[in-house]
């Protein structure tokens, strides 16, 4: 094979294009604190880094929507304890009603009491989070719970409730292909505790008490309705605690596992760098030793 000052002069030139090229990829390296940054510096690594990237943001999609059903439950929580207090507190005055020693006086206000409980329950059973009811159904935008427009508050009583949601749940994705409903039915709940003050409050305003009527017995079955449905609650707070932490510990790992294709090693990197330094400043000492001066030269 003949060998050219051509020949040598490209060779030469193409070693230090490489050379360039190496130093220019360690560069970006550096600059980018990443090892890949095209999927020409390594497709293997690239691979793993888009997978990864996807799996992660897919995981911290279902980490937002855990901690949406989280904040759900906890405020239909927060309201079903606040609607305990009021049955307990209603039981209490339907005793005190249930004797013989109350005057009229006194169970007026006993009475009186009873529906400013209503009332409370009313605002209850209309509580929002996030700017949706709790207990509308899927209808988050329409209140539950009104007055039945043809209540006359003249003639006395406690109005009648209406309920305007309807009673499809609201789920939310926890889990790859794992969905679960959220939100209380306030249809199966609120008008059994309503109807329930109501007879109290006739009780107490009644002349002659209702032999038929039993409170009492309303309120407790109210009651353990309420605690089952806060039973119920309990379990799905439960269920999306668990699901979120095992969401975090693998949001952990995946974000471990991209650490490990993508981020650069500086210490290697900068001794790389040093390196191809080292390489180019040789190949263009030798370079120039090549170059020989040619017939041409001397003919000048």
């Amino acid at each position: 094979m003949r060998i050219t000052n051509r020949t040598i002069n490209n060779n030469m030139l193409l070693n230090l294009n490489r050379g360039l090229q190496r130093l220019d990829r360690i560069n970006t390296q550096l600059g980018s604190k990443k090892q890949v940054n095209v999927p020409s510096d390594d497709p293997v690594k690239a691979g793993v880094i888009l997978r990864m990237n996807s799996s992660i943001a897919e995981t911290e999609q279902y980490i937002r929507n855990n901690e949406a059903a989280i904040s759900w439950l906890d405020a239909s929580d927060v309201v079903f304890k606040d609607v305990i207090e009021v049955i307990h507190r209603a039981k209490e005055l339907a005793n005190r009603g249930a004797t013989d020693s109350q005057d009229s006086t006194s169970r007026q206000a006993l009475a009186d009491e009873i529906a400013q409980l209503h009332d409370s329950l009313l605002q209850l059973a209309n509580s929002t989070h996030g700017g949706r009811y709790l207990f509308a159904g899927q209808q988050t935008q329409t209140l539950p719970f009104v007055v039945d427009p043809d209540f006359d508050p003249e003639a006395g009583g406690l109005p009648t409730i209406i309920y305007e949601g309807d009673e499809e749940e609201i789920k939310f994705e926890i889990g790859v292909n794992v969905t679960m409903g959220v939100n209380m039915k306030g249809d199966k709940l609120f008008p059994q505790i309503f109807e329930a003050l109501g007879v109290v409050y006739n009780q107490l305003v009644g002349e002659e008490p209702d032999p038929d009527a039993t409170p009492l017995d309303d309120f407790d079955n109210v009651l353990d309705d309420v605690l089952q449905h806060m039973s119920e609650l309990g379990g799905k707070q439960n269920r999306v605690d668990f699901a979120h932490e095992r969401l975090l510990d693998m949001r952990l790992n995946l974000i471990k596992v991209l650490s490990e294709a993508q981020d650069l090693d500086y210490s290697e990197a900068i001794m790389d760098l040093k390196m191809e330094e080292f390489a180019y400043r040789t190949a263009l000492s030798v370079g120039a030793r090549i170059i020989q001066p040619s017939l041409i030269d001397f003919l000048r």
